[in-house]
């Protein structure tokens, strides 16, 4: 799985493949320290022994089986206050990605998780590069389970659980980058609005009523939104509440 992906303009012309290494995101993030990255550059692997995931959490893959990707992308165009744009043109093109297989049963979970009815498919990191307070460069790093089919996770799935085959990892990578190369392009030119649109259409659990943890404390609640700045907007007996990435446990 290391051709060259040739339907992109830009995403994915500069690629490196790794038979190994700790995370795609630390070796993109180590390019970037050196000044050697471009616009769309990728970095992926077939096994990672230190996979990160949000909130300090690790990517569970076994060996040859998954999507690991990194993609380097230039966004000085991307104000500073709208970095959850970026989340969101990620998330979208995975969703949309899955969705020619599994139609549009896969949902985004705020902030940065794809999910199959109530099982994880799928995750995004993203990690922004802020200088004299513009953001000059984000490495979008994605985790896809295609062919793995046992999980130490109970809640984990792959798309070879949900469909009963085998994947060509390879093809579906280069649809991945041409579903990101989409999405950014559809951001560049202003169309904000309708990604957001899009987003929201598919958040999951939005207006529905499910019992979410924050600082030690159950409560029940309906995701109706999302705020410009990433926090999420719920909606209580009392009131709207909006929290943070880190303020807040989906429970049941």
């Amino acid at each position: 799985m290391h051709k060259l992906f040739k339907h992109t303009v830009f995403v994915g012309r500069k690629a490196f493949f790794l038979p190994s290494c700790h995370s795609t995101n630390e070796v993109a993030s180590e390019l970037l320290s050196k000044k050697e990255q471009t616009n769309g550059m990728v970095i992926y692997t077939d096994y990672q022994t230190k996979g990160k995931g949000q909130r300090g959490n690790t990517w569970e893959s076994d060996r040859s089986k998954n999507i690991m990707i990194s993609m380097v992308l230039e966004t000085s165009f991307v104000e500073p206050t709208d970095f959850f744009n970026l989340t969101i043109v990620a998330s979208l093109a995975i969703q949309e990605l899955l969705s020619e297989y599994l139609k549009d049963t896969v949902k985004i979970k705020w902030p940065n998780d794809l999910m199959y009815e109530n099982k994880k498919i799928g995750g995004i990191l993203i990690e922004n590069y802020i200088r004299n307070n513009v953001i000059e460069w984000c490495i979008v790093g994605v985790g896809l389970n295609i062919n793995q089919e046992n999980f130490m996770e109970k809640r984990a799935i792959s798309l070879a659980n949900i469909c009963g085959q085998q994947f060509d990892r390879e093809e579906l990578t280069g649809l991945l980058l041409q579903k990101v190369e989409a999405k950014y392009y559809q951001l560049k030119r202003g169309g904000v609005k309708q990604l957001w649109d899009a987003y929201l259409a598919r958040l999951y659990w939005k207006d529905e009523i499910h019992v979410f943890q924050s600082r030690g404390q159950f409560f029940n609640g309906r995701i109706v939104g999302v705020a410009p700045t990433g926090k999420l907007k719920i909606e209580l007996d009392e009131g709207e509440l909006y929290f943070d990435f880190k303020e807040l446990v989906f429970v049941r």
